[in-house]
């Protein structure tokens, strides 16, 4: 079972109109932003839109529905540069004439183009939570802003952006960046209302576009030199910290870390900062003492062969470093374990 859905154009305000006649509910308008909730007897969530002027716009979809969707974009010569990631799951996007046709997966982005009077369509498989979002741009009013500004960029990128009369199609996929992820969940996190959303909405679209554009040139540069942190990268951040607490004693390289995790240097340490708010050397060392903490506590070990277990070849440095994080060298801390202990050994005597 599927239901298809002829939208008259690529504008949102049409496209929410059109959206709230075909599923028979009601359009919240607040300041161009233009909204519809998804009525429970076709699925759950909603889907919204802006017109910013001058050529950029808004659309989100965060939605589930009980059959598939196919939205269908009418041919006409006017066809957006659409910059377009997905935060959930899975759908399909085909540009017919163009013989286009490619799937957005959780944490891919794209930008693309049709050529001009191709018609456009979104396949949203039904029972699965579909969350994307898309900036639609319309060179021709678009394009005075920018002009002066994209002389610098790579040729196939300066000219699809002043390609006015969408006289060439273009597509370019990849992992989007931690930076746009962030972006787009502020936009749905936001409580903004009135004109302080939409400035709001506005201020985070052009962030993200201007993110997209440097994600692009960061593609064309060798993996192993780039340096913007993709939302994939985060799980070879998690990764590189669990290796790193399994190893506290194999002294593992930022350079070995990198390899096995299947990343770089540098965003292997950009990572940690982002992620953890700290380094790889303080969260090794934090650990490396934690776990020495643990070990002291167990009383089953000398200071020497904690320090040894912990990665830590001089007990010297070992002491110095425990006492710098916890206030006592490892010795006294023993100490106090032994005497907390006869105090409590004291008082449950004392009760007997």
């Amino acid at each position: 079972m599927q239901t298809e859905i002829q939208l008259p154009s690529f504008h949102a305000e049409d496209v929410l109109k059109t959206l709230a006649h075909a599923f028979k509910t009601h359009i919240d308008n607040d300041h161009a932003e233009h909204r519809i909730e998804i009525p429970s007897s076709l699925g759950e969530g909603y889907i919204a839109g802006i017109d910013f002027k001058d050529g950029l716009e808004m659309l989100i979809f965060n939605c589930s529905f009980k059959k598939d969707i196919i939205l269908k974009h009418a041919s006409e010569e006017f066809q957006p540069l659409r910059l377009i990631f997905c935060m959930e799951n899975d759908f399909t996007h085909i540009i017919k004439g163009d013989r286009l046709q490619y799937q957005l997966n959780h944490l891919l982005g794209s930008m693309v183009s049709g050529t001009c009077n191709n018609e456009q369509m979104f396949l949203l498989p039904a029972e699965r939570k579909i969350y994307f979002y898309s900036i639609e741009i319309d060179r021709k009013k678009y394009h005075p802003k920018i002009e002066m500004s994209i002389h610098s960029l790579p040729d196939e990128l300066k000219e699809i952006l002043a390609d006015q009369n969408c006289t060439r199609s273009f597509l370019y996929q990849g992992h989007y960046s931690l930076t746009i992820a962030e972006c787009i969940q502020k936009i749905n996190a936001s409580e903004h209302k009135g004109l302080v959303r939409r400035v709001f909405l506005e201020s985070k679209t052009l962030e993200i576009l201007a993110m997209q554009i440097k994600q692009y040139l960061d593609d064309l540069t060798p993996s192993r030199r780039q340096s913007i942190l993709r939302k994939k990268d985060i799980e070879q951040i998690i990764h590189a910290k669990n290796l790193l607490l399994e190893n506290l004693q194999g002294h593992l390289t930022i350079k070995e870390l990198a390899r096995l995790t299947g990343t770089n240097e540098n965003k292997l340490k950009m990572g940690f900062k982002q992620v953890y708010n700290t380094s790889i050397y303080k969260i090794l060392q934090n650990e490396k003492l934690e776990a020495a903490k643990l070990l002291l506590a167990e009383e089953k070990y000398s200071i020497k062969d904690i320090a040894t277990k912990v990665g830590y070849k001089h007990v010297g440095h070992f002491s110095a470093k425990f006492k710098q994080k916890y206030g006592v060298l490892p010795k006294d801390y023993l100490k106090s374990l032994e005497q907390s202990k006869e105090g409590f050994v004291i008082e449950e005597m004392g009760h007997e």
